[in-house]
């Protein structure tokens, strides 16, 4: 009889036991190996000179010319007491508008607090937004299809496209304004438990993409009890909003604004507008701010930051997991700052260590100028350097935040987690050198063209038209003061640019990091010995 029993198990048995202790090896071996990040690099600089003719004999570009026409032109009626400011687009704007159809009519209506900021604009705008879904259903217009609002802390910005008459479309417009337009059952009612879902929602979409960590770049860029932190993510309202209050929001936006209204050309077809209607269909404001929510009216008083001196500080906002890390890092500029240039800049700029107090106009100048200079996408310092030379990122760029009670500059951007200390340390090193070496002339012509490019296309888009120009309302700037600022970018120099630079650079940078923390923390240590790095929780 055959015997079927294995012959014997221990050659198995052994060859497992090898392949654990192998495995243990391995990772022992794994624990102790030290992660090497990558390592820090001098800043680069992209040349901008180009010699001509070049060897595809392409012609040499001309000098962009900034506008000097205004983008909408004011109509004045003495004989009427109008309850807004009517501007009409400009004719020669009329022929060059990319971004609407030729046989629609734009009509806006805009609120602007140039002294204050709305309060609780955030709600506001979800809460129109609901208005204008509401209105679509009962009235079946389709005008009412093309809402758009643009909301900033210190304008509302209602406005519908479409081939009706401009008188039409006004009437449309005022209905979101109306006292009782969101308590009145009767008139389109919204859907409160649907605006306070939308409220929280946000704020946790904000939470899982990572833009809490713009919530805390305010914060402490401008202190918890700045105007800008108090009118915004009121989470207690948002949890208890009634029709009621939702009223009470919209009355003292409406109490506390002046009023824009924006007509096409009147050449355009149905452009004829009737004032005298206008008046008759204007909302019966309520003549005393609810008290519960007149506290913002006073907030434009306390301009002092109650931010405290940095002492070279890194915020962290704990993202476990996350594989990458998102930066930001800039400063706050305002109109009396200190340029503390020292003996980091030739004497050749002469003596500018005291304060000195910066008009609206240098305010501006300096805050497009060096956030574009250094993060203009493609074309800017950072850009060329930290992902086209050296690839750590996918992209980083520069914003100029310019209003009325604060400006900043702000770099941003994401990196991956072992990229994090030297991404920063790159950024860091930038803005030391801007502040230490004169620009090229082929750089400085570079900027210019960008930005009088930039602002030429700005121009033909209705969009962006009205929003420069309230912009310039709610900042103070007239339209002499734009020219004075394009001929000032036309005449910028080298050494201007790097007076800017030393003005609005001087002082430590803000700097917050959102990532996984334990992971990032010794990297940083190790590039960034002498700075202090502090976690903090989001609300």
């Amino acid at each position: 009889m055959m015997n079927l029993t294995p012959v014997t198990h221990g050659r198995p048995k052994q060859l497992q036991s090898l392949m654990c202790c192998v495995m243990a090896l391995l990772l022992s071996a794994c624990q102790q190996t030290q992660i090497v990040f990558t390592p820090t690099e001098p800043p680069s600089l992209a040349s901008f000179e180009i010699p001509y003719p070049l060897d595809n004999h392409l012609p040499e570009s001309g000098v962009i010319i900034p506008a000097t026409d205004p983008m909408f032109s004011d109509e004045v009626h003495t004989e009427l007491d109008l309850p807004y400011q009517l501007h009409r687009l400009a004719s020669v704007q009329s022929t060059y508008d990319l971004s609407s159809n030729s046989l629609s009519n734009r009509v806006s209506l805009a609120a602007v607090s140039p002294q204050a900021p709305f309060n609780n604009p955030d709600i506001l705008q979800i809460a129109l937004q609901e208005k204008a879904r509401a209105l679509a259903i009962s009235l079946a217009d389709p005008c009412l299809e093309t809402f758009s609002i643009r909301v900033s802390l210190h304008s509302i910005n209602l406005s519908l496209t479409c081939p009706d008459d401009v008188n039409h479309i006004y009437g449309l417009l005022v209905q979101f304004w109306q006292p009782n337009t969101f308590v009145d059952a009767t008139t389109a009612p919204v859907d409160i438990d649907n605006i306070r879902r939308q409220l929280k929602l946000n704020k946790h979409l904000n939470a899982f993409s990572g833009a809490e960590i713009d919530k805390v770049w305010r914060e402490k860029l401008l202190g918890p009890e700045h105007p800008y932190n108090k009118v915004l993510n009121n989470d207690e309202l948002f949890d208890s909003l009634n029709l009621n209050q939702l009223q009470q929001i919209q009355q003292q936006a409406a109490m506390q604004a002046q009023w824009h209204l924006f007509l096409p050309n009147s050449q355009a077809k149905n452009a004829e507008f009737n004032l005298q209607a206008s008046i008759k269909l204007w909302p019966l404001l309520t003549t005393s701010l609810p008290k519960s929510l007149s506290k913002s009216s006073s907030h434009a008083d306390k301009l002092e930051t109650t931010t405290s001196k940095q002492t070279q500080k890194i915020f962290l906002i704990d993202a476990p997991g996350s594989v990458q890390t998102q930066v930001r890092l800039g400063y706050r500029i305002d109109h009396s700052i200190n340029h503390a240039i020292g003996h980091t800049v030739d004497s050749e700029l002469g003596d500018m260590s005291e304060k000195s107090q910066l008009s609206s106009q240098e305010v501006a100048l300096s805050c497009r100028s060096l956030s574009a200079l250094m993060g203009r996408s493609f074309s800017g310092r950072l850009y060329y350097d930290l992902r086209e030379k050296r690839g750590l990122t996918y992209g980083i760029y520069g914003q100029c935040a310019n209003a009325p009670l604060s400006s900043s500059i702000k770099f941003y951007g994401s990196t991956a987690i072992e990229h994090t200390g030297a991404f920063v340390v790159g950024i860091l090193d930038h803005l030391v050198l801007v502040k230490t070496q004169s620009a090229s002339q082929g750089e400085i012509n570079a900027l210019k063209t960008y930005l009088i490019g930039e602002d030429l296309l700005s121009q033909d888009n209705s969009i962006q038209r009205e929003n420069q120009y309230l912009q310039q309302i709610a900042t103070g700037l007239t339209q002499v003061d734009v020219q004075k600022l394009n001929a000032e970018l036309q005449a910028l120099t080298p050494k201007r640019l790097l007076q800017l630079a030393n003005g609005a650079f001087s002082g430590e940078p803000l700097i917050i990091l959102r990532g996984d923390v334990d992971r990032i923390i010794p990297d940083l240590t190790s590039k960034l010995p002498e700075w202090q790095l502090e976690r903090v929780k989001v609300d």
